[in-house]
């Protein structure tokens, strides 16, 4: 029987561009050639941004044993080094960065129509955290509180992470969206899902770093020291 509580978070991308179906990803060559003049360019304000960093309250799981519990982490895709491991509790945390844009347009030359960027949604974090700690362990034991404590230290990570990366985000997508200058498009409706494409293209990088920075903060606390600490409090394993 392992000693410690362990945790797994989720952080599968599973971006959600809310203008009908993403067609193709970004091109930031082709992107070059959008084409624009000075009239078009003339509609240009800067976009409004709203940003939301997701806490999900945990919901509490006392009903699974120690092997379900692994079994779920090894689903989670963050522990197959458990091989058939048991565990005694488990922070399950999914998070999806999802990007919604609003764009305006008005009657252009050739028949076109000249687009602009109007508005960005942008939310990221945890949709739902799952908080498991194994059955054998009743409620108001010593050992289902020391495994419960372990796994909040988790949730508090993760809700300090989101807090830290929602200004670095705010300040990404504030550059990035102003950037999006008006252009002709014979399509408004494939245009808005290029924009769409082009800032969850651009916001990547800061969300490997926001998953990176979440993980590792996790494993600091998920150390053999921490694992004798929690073990040491209770006699009732």
């Amino acid at each position: 029987m392992p000693c410690s509580a362990r945790y797994s978070s989720r952080h599968g991308f599973l971006w959600s561009v809310a203008i009908a179906a993403m067609i193709s990803l970004w091109n930031p060559q082709r992107a070059l050639a959008q084409e624009t003049d000075d009239d078009c360019l003339g509609i240009w304000v800067k976009p409004e941004i709203h940003i939301e960093g997701l806490m999900a309250p945990p919901q509490f799981d006392n009903s699974k044993s120690s092997d379900q519990i692994a079994e779920v982490a090894r689903q989670s895709g963050y522990a197959r080094s458990l091989n058939k491991a048991s565990l005694l509790g488990l922070t399950y945390a999914f998070t999806g960065p999802n990007i919604a844009v609003e764009t305006k347009s008005r009657e252009g030359r050739n028949g076109k129509r000249c687009v602009r960027l109007e508005r960005v949604k942008f939310s990221f974090g945890a949709r739902s955290t799952d908080v498991y700690v194994a059955r054998k362990y009743r409620q108001g034991s010593c050992a289902y509180d020391a495994i419960l404590n372990h796994e909040m230290e988790h949730v508090r990570i993760n809700e300090r992470i989101v807090r830290e990366y929602t200004p670095k985000f705010e300040k990404e997508l504030v550059a990035r969206a102003a950037a999006i200058r008006p252009f002709y498009t014979s399509d408004v409706k494939r245009a808005g899902q290029s924009i769409g494409n082009r800032l969850r293209f651009e916001l990547d990088p800061l969300l490997d770093d926001f998953n990176a920075a979440r993980l590792a903060a996790n494993d600091a606390i998920d150390t053999t020291q921490s694992y004798t600490a929690t073990y040491a409090q209770c006699s009732d394993w």
